[in-house]
């Protein structure tokens, strides 16, 4: 979770609090713009994506001296080429609590829709006022855009926080220890898959922005409970939405060889007893059937590798990603991907429900809720 006072903690979980959105504008390392409110605001964090974290939301500006701040050209204020805008929450409680929490740093995509309204003063056309329409995305956007030239290798093999940096050239914050990078291979042409397959190779880890614009790695194993989210009406919970689907729930893995045709197999893992067992132990089918995925990397190249890879997620693809559970819970902007939470469900008094999940989503916008997306485990 994000840092909070203790005050602002009390003011959300009271649902006693007004929240507003502000961005300043950069470009080019220099704040063009400070303390911008913005409005029609929607922020959406999705664990699973390559770039996690995009939005959108509407400026409306009318300057005291009757100037104009809509782009026209490359490097102006809000143009999609190389503006970046910290978005913040601005939470206050009445007169003793204003607490500013930043969301993320982003890079403008899109603006597009642009309205200016002009006025005749004397011989002058001035600016009655803009609104603009901008559509964001978190800063590995840029590394998404880039590509490499030609296929080539890792030159910080001892370190992969050194690595990713190099790769990415944004500054780095070390939230797990550092490592080696797993192997010495051949980088293809996708630089942001690069930074993914090497996190999750040689850290079992997994790279995303963090709000104040720097990189960093969440692991893959879930980490301790931060938080618990309660129903009833002393809580933050308004509603709980569970879903279930097949799509993503694998009961096998076979890892096979990234040299020649790939079909050489390093190494396996099945669930071989339980409800999503492969098959029955008379050989026969098994209610949920033979459900395969497959793996192959430029890291794992080796049987033990490979054996180690299939037996560490078996698990994680044949459960976690089972059943997913959308809470409607009181705006939180302390809320993160990768944060695991203590979910409890209340009726007459006592505890109806309860269940571990880590977050994978997140869905913000302009009212006092948000709805928040678990992985439930097993």
């Amino acid at each position: 979770m994000r840092f909070g006072s203790d005050a602002l903690k009390g003011a959300l979980a009271a649902g006693t609090f007004d929240v507003n959105y502000t961005v300043d504008v950069f470009y080019d390392g220099q704040r063009m713009l400070k303390d911008l409110p913005i409005t029609d605001v929607s922020l959406t964090d999705d664990a699973t994506s390559l770039i996690q974290s995009t939005g959108s939301f509407t400026c409306t500006y009318q300057g005291d001296f009757a100037e104009s701040i809509a782009p026209r050209e490359v490097g102006d204020v809000l143009s999609p080429f190389g503006s970046q805008v910290p978005v913040s929450a601005l939470v206050t409680c009445g007169p003793a609590l204003v607490e500013r929490v930043r969301l993320g740093q982003y890079e403008i995509a899109e603006a597009p829709s642009i309205v200016t309204q002009p006025w005749l003063f004397n011989t002058a056309f001035l600016t009655k006022g803009d609104i603009i329409h901008v559509t964001v995305k978190d800063l590995f956007a840029r590394t998404d855009r880039d590509r490499f030239d030609v296929p080539g290798a890792p030159v910080n093999t001892s370190s992969v926080y050194g690595e990713i940096q190099r790769l990415t050239q944004l500054p780095v914050t070390r939230t797990i220890p550092d490592g080696p990078v797993a192997a010495s291979v051949a980088y293809q042409v996708e630089k942001l898959q690069a930074v993914y397959d090497l996190a999750n190779a040689s850290l079992d880890a997994t790279p995303y922005i963090t709000s104040d614009g720097t990189i960093s790695l969440r692991p893959n194993v879930w980490p301790a409970v931060v938080d618990t989210i309660k129903g009833g009406d002393d809580g933050t919970l308004v509603s709980v939405d569970k879903a279930m689907t097949n799509d993503l729930v694998y009961n096998k893995i076979v890892v096979r060889s990234y040299a020649g045709d790939g079909t050489a197999v390093l190494a396996s893992a099945e669930i071989t007893d339980g409800k999503l067992r492969t098959q029955n132990r008379d050989g026969s089918r098994s209610p949920y059937g033979r459900v395969p995925t497959f793996f192959s990397s430029q890291y794992v190249t080796t049987i033990a590798q490979g054996q180690n890879y299939a037996t560490t997620w078996l698990p994680r693809v044949s459960q976690l990603r089972g059943v997913q559970v959308t809470l409607t819970e009181l705006f939180n902007p302390l809320r993160e991907n990768g944060d695991v939470v203590q979910v409890q469900r209340f009726a007459s008094g006592l505890v109806a429900e309860e269940f571990t999940g880590r977050v994978v989503g997140i869905q913000r916008g302009m009212g006092r809720t948000q709805q928040t997306t678990v992985a439930v485990g097993s």
